[in-house]
């Protein structure tokens, strides 16, 4: 029986190496950070895909498990502005999308990505995973306005589901754990990271790592997903 680990984590700071050592201890199959300090050097800790996306911040997609490798896959024309994918080989194979939604209009973005890369998703099991800066207000209106549901449509054709959702068994617009906190302020939660998987997948723990430990590190929590095969 195999089984898979992903984490994706918006860590709002930091060199990929600081914010790859806090999270080697999940061995993470694939691990998507975004906001990460741009770097030509690669950390030797495994497999590892950069991309600058301005001066400041950059993105990643990295393995820390052994057991796996990445091979990075031809950008698509058209796409986000913040986009990274590659192919996944180890004891499951696979292809990982990393989407850190761009403003102003991050639905667009989104939207512009999933059409760029329609064909790759479509063509075999392929997980999208990242902080798409767009979901629910955990202390607003609790149902997915227009523009989300535009997204979830989209998820949803492509043959795709929420893990968090999918685990929980929670109707988007009812979560309970927020994966990010506007300004670090509790009383502004919102769920808007995500990892969408085959529907076929058996998703056996979806974790929101909270608490001061994380919460001191970014705005964002990272969103860790365990999936088991027979």
């Amino acid at each position: 029986m195999s089984s898979l680990r992903l984490i994706a984590w918006n860590c709002h700071h930091g060199s990929l190496s600081t914010r790859l050592a806090e999270l080697a201890s999940f061995a993470p199959a694939i691990v998507f950070l975004q906001e990460c300090k741009p770097t030509r050097t690669l950390p030797m800790m495994g497999p590892f895909l950069t991309q600058r996306v301005n001066a400041q911040k950059g993105i990643a997609l990295a393995s820390l498990n052994a057991d796996y490798r990445l091979a990075k896959l031809k950008p698509r024309a058209n796409r986000g502005r913040a986009v990274m994918g590659a192919t996944v080989s180890g004891p499951v194979a696979f292809t990982a999308l990393g989407v850190w939604s761009q403003g102003p209009h991050y639905v667009d973005d989104v939207m512009r990505t999933l059409h760029a890369y329609d064909k790759v998703l479509r063509s075999g099991a392929t997980i999208v995973m990242g902080d798409l800066n767009s979901g629910t207000n955990l202390a607003g209106t609790r149902s997915p306005n227009k523009g989300h549901s535009r997204i979830l449509d989209r998820f949803a054709d492509l043959g795709l589901v929420s893990a968090y959702h999918a685990f929980h068994h929670f109707e988007h617009g009812q979560e309970k754990h927020p994966t990010y906190r506007h300004q670090r302020k509790p009383s502004q939660p919102w769920h808007i990271d995500f990892c969408f998987v085959p529907v076929g997948w058996v998703v056996v723990g979806v974790e929101v790592l909270d608490g001061k430990e994380w919460a001191t590190r970014s705005d964002h929590l990272p969103l860790k997903v365990d999936v088991q095969f027979a």
